[in-house]
């Protein structure tokens, strides 16, 4: 019985570390500050695209990146729809969508993880 309830409590041990060390922390800016804005959502896999390009290339290290994930959080979304107010490059006539990526210093937005990933390459970061 003693045995049982050791595995138990190693196993939950397990599950309660790789829940931590999945939940890593993305580094965040105040949006007046950042180099680039990314909106993102939960379980987007365009959005993964996007993050994913950016922590294989270390751009954190070289960038101020707002990270703003905007599925869960109404004042990210409401940011969102401000932000593509800025960008007349844009339709939101189908509705707005992410990845979206901004710059807040060209007032540029770029939509979809491909054109972000080309938009980050051409950076030459």
């Amino acid at each position: 019985m003693k045995k049982i309830i050791f595995i138990i409590l190693i196993i939950i041990a397990f599950i309660f570390i790789g829940k931590k060390i999945s939940q890593v922390a993305l580094p965040d800016y105040p949006d007046e500050q950042a180099d680039l804005v990314l909106y993102w959502g939960k379980g987007c896999p365009h959005c993964e695209n996007v993050k994913k390009y950016i922590r294989e290339n270390n751009l954190d290290d070289k960038l101020k990146i707002a990270y703003r994930e905007v599925y869960y959080d109404n004042s990210n979304q409401t940011k969102l729809e401000n932000t593509v107010k800025l960008c007349p490059e844009v339709d939101i006539s189908q509705g707005i969508g992410v990845p979206l990526s901004f710059d807040p210093k060209e007032k540029k937005c770029i939509l979809g993880d491909t054109p972000a990933i080309e938009w980050l390459k051409n950076k030459n970061i």
